[in-house]
């Protein structure tokens, strides 16, 4: 039996390449805290979207009246049950979440956003105003733009390389005069 689970491959950087194993017959997916999976985004209805386990291996998902919808590989959710196939991407609202049932090792993945967020006319909500219930097992670290440290020595860099610009260009400068003068 495989590993189910779905990954997030976009939105903010907390929840992006958060993954979740699926082993229950059924998850809510949306913003609000009391949702199985909790994805504090604005794009994403408080309840957007179920999935539903309808093998061991497989899930469907229903969209629940989202205002921004859910779309499984580009085509709208409506009213109907669409069943999940492995590698498919699910948008929920703005998010992309890839669902995966395979044992196989992905090494490689692509997103593609088919919904224009101007158009949606949503409601910025502070994600600080939102729980994440989801546990975080993606990526871990500081981003560099955020680490003083790597910031302080990039920095650093750049100074001594222009202070040697500088040397130089004021070497060359003198070494023009002294010949422009014989």
């Amino acid at each position: 039996m495989a590993t189910v689970k779905i990954t997030i491959l976009s939105g903010t950087e907390n929840m992006r390449g958060t993954s979740f194993t699926l082993t229950n017959e059924s998850y809510s997916i949306g913003r609000s805290d009391t949702a199985d999976i909790c994805i504090p985004d604005p794009t994403i209805s408080g309840h957007h979207c179920t999935l539903i386990r309808v093998a061991d291996d497989s899930y469907a998902v229903k969209d629940e009246g989202s205002t921004n919808g859910t779309r499984v590989n580009g085509e709208k959710v409506t009213d109907q049950v669409v069943n999940l196939r492995g590698g498919d991407i699910l948008q929920v609202g703005g998010i992309e979440i890839l669902f995966d049932n395979s044992d196989e090792h992905h090494t490689e993945m692509r997103t593609m956003t088919v919904i224009n967020l101007d158009d949606t006319g949503t409601v910025n909500v502070p994600s600080s105003r939102m729980k994440n219930l989801g546990a975080k097992q993606g990526k871990s670290g500081t981003p560099l733009r955020e680490n003083k440290k790597s910031n302080m020595v990039f920095y650093a860099i750049i100074g001594v390389l222009g202070l040697a610009v500088a040397g130089v260009m004021v070497w060359f400068v003198a070494r023009l005069l002294a010949s422009g003068g014989h």
